[in-house]
């Protein structure tokens, strides 16, 4: 992994002296030949790179060059960063007081170069020693030539797990009135989570039981919180429900979840389940009052299993026949699956790829998703087949070897997000959006052009990945980008021991595990035993992030110069945010969500590198800040539920701001909008005194505008002016009692949400002449909902939304009957309704639709799905009916 930090860092040291060189002035030539010994060394990496797995000194030597140029960076970015306060913050500081601080610290950063380059000569000397070769620098492709292959939705490749479905299926359904453990056991990477979910989601199953939980359990098993993800699942999510959980002692959550429990015939997934303690743990807690209630419990131990219920016999998976593997296999390597069948020159090899993954569905998935992304040539197919062989010849079992070699064939820039993601917990669902942010934080983003962002080019790192089959989708959006993403634990122990061994990261996981004073990047799942330790002993940081740490714990902010990364989520730190915030000047991602802050310092205006500041928190009080956001001139994203200022907030001049949440209507009308360039994604609060027809031509200055949404007025409201929105394409509107539709929407409008609008009339007749509109949401009695009884009638006419792909109506409780008439909705693909409780059922003319390939039924009444037409029913290829858990029910 030589090429991906080092090579980067590289980079940066070239960049900075472009961006910093007004700074840099007397250090200058020294940084350049510090970067010249840097890429000098670089092309010795390959060779290293090659020996680095059977040589511990190469691995060494390399790690010693990874520290260099990560020093290298550390000393531009710090002296840098301090001339540039000092200059721009010249009124505070006298001439006198400034021109000798820089002096001091220009002569400061000339001996710490120095000394870095005393220490790659000594580098230069032992590779010598070591016989390793320059092999060139070679090149650092960001973007690789794949066939962008985008079969990223949910798994449609389950193959031999048929028979096993019926039977798992059965089990669940017996007429058996004692709580029952029902298990799934099998290796690694055989399937059991995918068989599990197939199961937990099979319509049968779904209208049998009163209520539904998954968690996963994992290796690192955490009682209390697995207890309060499965409470979460069972009750609606409010402020008050978190913040009892997160004060709740082990007893007490027991005790909420039999509570929860109790008198429900009730369906409680235990995936990854370990160890026996785990289940002696959590058994007490499901309540067994002969209401035929069922656990499903996955496992890599039948001991485990048995254990659970010693009358149930475990369904074991086995690995796939020959058959199976081969369909598999087909599915995932090649662009149009099985479809076509496999080119005949390339069988022989594909067959002999195929007995060596010896039936696991996890290593015929990756080494599938590795040959995708290459040209369908037997020279290529024989290549990896080869390399294949030289993993095994090291005495890695074949799966290791498969993910070794998945592993070693990514391209640089991957191989380090790849990595990266080893850092979040085992089964963790991992948001994309949070994951780009961090990406683009930590530097390892290549920026394009102005259409090709630093952002786009992380989302399309996260594509390959899961194209790869080196990341699971978990969750797409309904325009198939994907949401979230998760790794399969054998992958991530993968990444973790890559990780190791290259000295790239650490986790700390267990009580008594020990920091060391070199880390880099540290995720922190368990506290050290010395909840003081991050006072001052981890000098080196460059990025700390806490996971599900739900303790108090001690910061000195003096002691992380070098931090670029903080991610606090969660964490309890008090209200107040300590003012030594402000010496973490590198600082280029903040994260204070889930936390109980309840004020920023003044001193935040000097993290003029901030790039994302989240300050979502759970406080019920709005965050109080200073008007210091002007000051943070590289920030892109600023989230926050209710934020206060003393005086109108001042954004104007953020050139960088992508993404403002929430903002109110008063601050915004205060800034000249014409400054925010990169502005893309505004949320503003309104209120009955807001002149929403002004707003839309202040933001019609906004060339990069792209979504709007308008949230929360007291009153009911007239919206005008929207038609000015030329760039907007996305059009959000919650909680403004509108009454009746506006009178205009933008006129380049593709995709609509409406909730909580107390609309009097039927919104469609409007709204299905939207001519460009393809995905349209309709929420929580946007109809009738104020004012209504649950009589009411939506009608979508002839001809009515004829660009439309995606329907959503959601909690209307108003409407009885929905109305499609021939010729309506042609090129409708997904049709979801959720929570319509009255309506009694749907429009026949569904069937006639003939591009619907999606019906989705979530949370609809049993006698609405057992009424369900037939005919219709056969028409839609994919009809998924299901509950969502109520944490997800937003």
């Amino acid at each position: 992994m030589a090429d991906p930090v080092i090579s980067f860092v590289i980079e940066r040291t070239g960049d900075l002296l472009i961006q910093k060189i007004v700074f840099l002035k007397g250090v200058r030539r020294q940084v350049e030949r510090l970067k010249d010994d840097l890429v000098r060394m670089r092309c010795f990496l390959k060779d290293a790179d090659q020996r680095q797995d059977e040589e511990a000194t190469i691995r060494n030597w390399v790690s010693e060059i990874r520290a260099a140029a990560y020093d290298a960076e550390d000393i531009i970015e710090i002296f840098a960063s301090k001339v540039e306060l000092f200059t721009k913050d010249k009124g505070l500081v006298t001439k006198l007081t400034y021109y000798p601080l820089k002096i001091v610290n220009r002569y400061k950063m000339g001996k710490e170069i120095e000394s870095l380059q005393m220490r790659l000569n000594d580098m230069e000397k032992s590779r010598d020693k070591y016989g390793i070769k320059n092999l060139g620098v070679g090149t650092i492709t960001h973007g690789e030539e794949l066939q962008r292959v985008r079969r990223l939705v949910e798994d449609k490749d389950i193959v031999g797990f048929e028979e096993k479905t019926i039977s798992l299926v059965a089990e669940l359904l017996k007429e058996d009135k004692n709580r029952r453990v029902v298990s799934i056991v099998g290796m690694g990477g055989a399937g059991k989570t995918t068989l599990a979910k197939k199961v937990y989601n099979h319509a049968e199953v779904r209208t049998r039981f009163d209520c539904r939980a998954w968690v996963c359990v994992s290796s690192s098993y955490n009682h209390k919180e697995t207890l309060r993800t499965i409470i979460k699942q069972l009750n609606p999510i409010t402020n008050e429900l978190l913040d009892m959980l997160e004060k709740m002692q082990e007893q007490d959550l027991e005790e909420r979840l039999r509570q929860d429990l109790q008198d429900k015939r009730y369906l409680v997934v235990l995936d990854d389940v370990w160890k026996e303690v785990a289940w002696d743990c959590l058994a007490g807690a499901f309540p067994d009052v002969n209401a035929s209630s069922r656990l499903l419990l996955t496992s890599r131990n039948r001991e485990v299993a048995v254990h659970a219920d010693a009358l149930s016999k475990p369904e074991e998976l086995k690995t796939l026949g020959e058959k199976d593997s081969w369909q598999l296999f087909l599915r995932k390597a090649l662009v149009h699956g099985d479809n076509a069948g496999c080119p005949r020159d390339l069988e022989k090899v594909g067959r002999e790829i195929v007995r060596r993954c010896a039936g696991l569905p996890l290593a015929i998935t990756v080494v599938g998703g590795l040959l995708l992304g290459k040209k369908e040539l037997k020279s290529e197919w024989e290549k990896v087949l080869n390399n294949f062989s030289t993993h095994l010849s090291r005495g890695q079992s074949g799966v290791s070897a498969i993910l070794e070699l998945s592993y070693a064939d990514l391209p640089a820039n991957l191989k380090f997000c790849f990595l990266y993601l080893g850092l979040f917990p085992e089964d963790s669902v991992i948001s994309v959006r949070k994951l780009i942010h961090l990406w683009v934080a930590e530097g390892i983003m290549q920026k394009g052009d102005a259409e090709n962002l630093e952002e786009a080019a992380a989302y399309d790192d996260v594509e390959r990945l899961c194209s790869r089959n080196m990341v699971q989708v978990a969750e797409m959006t309904v325009d198939k980008r994907i949401k979230s993403c998760r790794v399969h634990d054998l992958l991530r122990e993968l990444a973790v021991r890559k990780a190791k061994d290259e000295n790239f990261f650490q986790i700390h996981d267990t009580r008594d595990d020990q920091i060391s004073a070199k880390s880099r990047y540290l995720a922190v799942h368990s506290l050290p035993l010395d909840k003081n330790y991050f006072r001052s002993s981890t000098p080196s940081l460059r990025s700390l992030l806490f996971f599900n740490i739900r303790e108090n714990i001690s910061l000195s902010f003096k002691s992380f110069r070098k931090l670029r990364i903080l991610d606090l989520e969660n964490v309890k730190m008090g209200y107040n945010l300590p003012k030594e915030i402000g010496e973490v000047r590198l600082l280029r991602y903040l994260n204070l969500r889930g936390t109980y802050i309840r004020r920023l310092p003044l001193s935040v205006g000097c993290l003029r590198n901030l790039q994302t500041l989240d300050i979502r928190t759970i406080s019920v009080d709005p965050v109080k800040l200073s008007n210091f956001i002007w000051k943070l001139e590289s920030l892109r994203h600023l989230y926050a539920y209710n934020m206060e200022c003393d005086v109108p907030l001042k954004i104007e001049g953020l050139r960088n701001l992508q993404t403002l949440s929430r903002i109110s209507y008063h601050d915004i009308m205060q800034n000249n909008m014409i400054t925010l360039t990169s502005l893309q994604k505004p949320m503003i609060l309104v209120d009955d005194k807001s002149d929403i027809d002004k707003l839309c031509m202040h933001l019609s200055e906004v060339g990069s505008l792209k979504t709007l949404r308008l949230y929360y007025s007291p009153l009911p409201q007239s919206l005008g002016g929207l038609s000015k929105l030329h760039h907007v394409t996305e059009l959000r509107l919650s909680g403004l009692f509108l009454r009746k539709l506006p009178p205009d929407f933008p006129p380049n409008l593709s995709r609509l949400s409406l909730k909580f609008t107390g609309l009097r009339d039927d919104p469609m007749p409007v709204l299905e002449k939207l001519g460009q509109l393809s995905i349209l949401k309709i929420k929580d009695d946007v109809y009738g909902g104020l004012y209504g009884e649950p009589q009411q009638v939506m009608i979508i006419s002839r001809h009515g939304f004829h660009q439309l792909k995606f329907l959503e109506l959601s909690r209307l409780f108003h409407v009885h009957e929905i109305k499609v008439e021939e010729g309506a909705l042609p090129q409708l693909q997904c049709l979801r309704i959720r929570g319509c409780f009255y309506l009694k059922k749907l429009p026949e003319e569904l069937k006639d639709i003939s591009t619907l390939d999606t019906l989705e039924l979530v949370d609809m009444r049993e006698d609405f799905i057992s009424g369900l037409d037939a005919d219709l029913v056969s028409s839609v290829p994919n009809l998924r009916i299901f509950d969502l858990p109520k944490e997800r029910m937003q």
